[in-house]
């Protein structure tokens, strides 16, 4: 079922339709009771697409945060360890913050954020995590 939903995304990516079909996807994914099993699939999806335009409120991003404190935290650091993508490392700037918020120093995704920087990572993806950090 992920791969299907991915390869209509794939379809749609850089199309006017690409918000609306990603909503009508993410809720046939999450009836589908797929869960966290479908967060690696996505974010092997937007490692391939790393500059693409995709909302950071997008419907994609939300299906994976729901999965936070179950696991979405270390799928999405390994992603960003193995192809950091502008969205992936946003997403993981997100965790830092909502650590930091929570009175924890965060250092475990930031450490993952300055590995970007060392990285063959695009320059606008090292450009925002100088953002974030």
């Amino acid at each position: 079922m992920t791969e299907e939903i991915i390869e209509r995304l794939e379809e749609y990516l850089g199309s006017e339709e690409f918000e609306y079909e990603a909503e009508n996807c993410m809720e046939e994914l999450d009836e589908s009771g797929e869960g966290i099993n479908a967060v690696l699939p996505l974010l092997r999806f937007l490692e391939r697409h790393p500059m693409a335009d995709i909302s950071m409120t997008s419907a994609v991003v939300r299906y994976m945060q729901q999965f936070y404190g179950r696991g979405y935290e270390n799928i999405l650091m390994d992603s960003v360890r193995r192809r950091p993508t502008v969205h992936t490392v946003r997403m993981l700037g997100r965790l830092r913050n909502a650590a930091i918020d929570e009175g924890q120093d965060g250092e475990e995704f930031e450490d993952v954020l300055i590995d970007v920087l060392s990285s063959e990572a695009e320059d606008e993806i090292k450009d925002t995590v100088r953002e974030l950090i």
